[in-house]
């Protein structure tokens, strides 16, 4: 059970989060929440973010590496290309797929993530570049595509109030038609929220907040520079021999550029069909997460975590009942394996699918890409 002090946090970091949601908050959607966050800890250590897991895929270490940032600048540095966009609309939005990446970013970008599949506000698309340390108020770019027929939101704001459209007007041209800038009451920072079509009945979005510079050309510059396709996202680790009856939900990956080799990435499957309600999808879920392994010993450290087992000869913390199991092994060729099962696994659980995971002695030096 939550005490009031990590309800009040998880609330709060619900509203911080880059994937906002489009209702005030409540309390049963942020202690949901924050049993998902408290697993992803437990793959990531202290970092909150976490990321995708693809099945099958192939290691390629240093995709954004200090060699290759993402360009960055003033956001009046000479004309913008025209921003692309995909063929179609979402009808679907697969968690296994990259839709877009950075181009051109202000400067001071300390982290990225990557979000698609089944999002807290929905299914959809998103991806964000924060400017902000950890633990202050979020700054920093954040896109977002909505599937097929699907309105953008009001943002949300820290305060939990659900701000009003105060007004509207033309932006530039982008995917070959007209953009639109919309401004929302009382935000708390410096903000352009600038909206278009990616493709027909389909929309995009870019908001910008609390960045350096004139928030509406930032906005532009960013929406007028990304890329768009349709890619496999190559991932670090091939899980194989998950039931057939599961599907990915969700899959999420991040990049800390302030912490050397910091970056999290896993997938969520659930046997629910994509047409059932959200809730109902994450209410029984297996994970899979991988991040770097980082020795702490520390216990004030909040990545802290004693071992209670081994598994393999590797330090490992399990714990669980009646089916449903969590299961962290560290220091596994330099990583950290979290897995939770919401009792979907067959015989042996959380501990025989660790074994059956390919894990190459260069998978700790994998980066994602979140940039082109």
């Amino acid at each position: 059970m939550l005490d009031e002090r990590e309800l009040a946090d998880l609330m709060h970091a619900e509203v911080d989060s880059a994937e906002r949601p489009t209702a005030l908050l409540d309390v049963d959607r942020a202690m949901a929440t924050g049993r998902r966050q408290r697993r992803h800890r437990r793959a990531a250590g202290a970092a909150l973010a976490v990321g995708l897991l693809v099945a099958g895929a192939a290691t390629i270490p240093g995709l954004l590496t200090p060699e290759r940032p993402p360009t960055t600048g003033p956001a009046d540095a000479g004309p913008p290309a025209a921003a692309a966009g995909l063929p179609a609309a979402l009808t679907t939005v697969d968690p296994e797929v990259v839709y877009v990446r950075f181009g051109w970013l202000p400067d001071g970008a300390r982290s990225f993530q990557y979000q698609s599949g089944l999002l807290l506000s929905g299914p959809g698309v998103h991806l964000s570049a924060a400017t902000s340390p950890l633990g202050e108020q979020w700054r920093g770019v954040t896109v977002n595509l909505y599937p097929k027929g699907v309105e953008p939101s009001a943002p949300q704001r820290d305060i939990g109030e659900l701000p009003t459209l105060t007004g509207t007007r033309p932006g530039p041209e982008l995917n070959g038609a007209p953009s639109t800038f919309a401004t929302y009451s009382n935000p708390e920072q410096p903000e352009a929220i600038l909206r278009w079509r990616y493709a027909p009945d389909g929309w995009a979005q870019v908001r910008t907040r609390g960045v350096p510079g004139d928030p509406a050309q930032t906005a532009e510059r960013v929406a007028s520079t990304l890329a768009f396709g349709h890619e496999v996202l190559p991932m670090p680790v091939t899980v194989p021999e998950v039931p057939k009856n599961l599907r990915p939900i969700t899959g999420n990956v991040s990049l800390d550029l302030g912490e050397p080799g910091s970056w999290n990435a896993y997938t969520e499957w659930s046997p629910e069909p994509a047409d059932a309600d959200p809730g109902r999808q994450r209410a029984r879920t297996l994970m899979v997460a991988f991040s770097p392994y980082r020795l702490v010993t520390d216990p004030k450290d909040k990545a802290y975590v004693d071992p209670n087992t081994t598994l393999d000869g590797h330090p490992a913390r399990f714990g669980g009942q009646d089916g449903v199991e969590s299961l962290t092994v560290y220091d596994v060729a330099g990583l950290s394996v979290s897995i939770d099962d919401d009792g979907l696994l067959p015989s042996g659980g959380t501990r025989a699918l660790f074994r059956k995971l390919d894990i190459g002695p260069d998978a700790a030096g994998w980066r994602p890409h979140l940039t082109r």
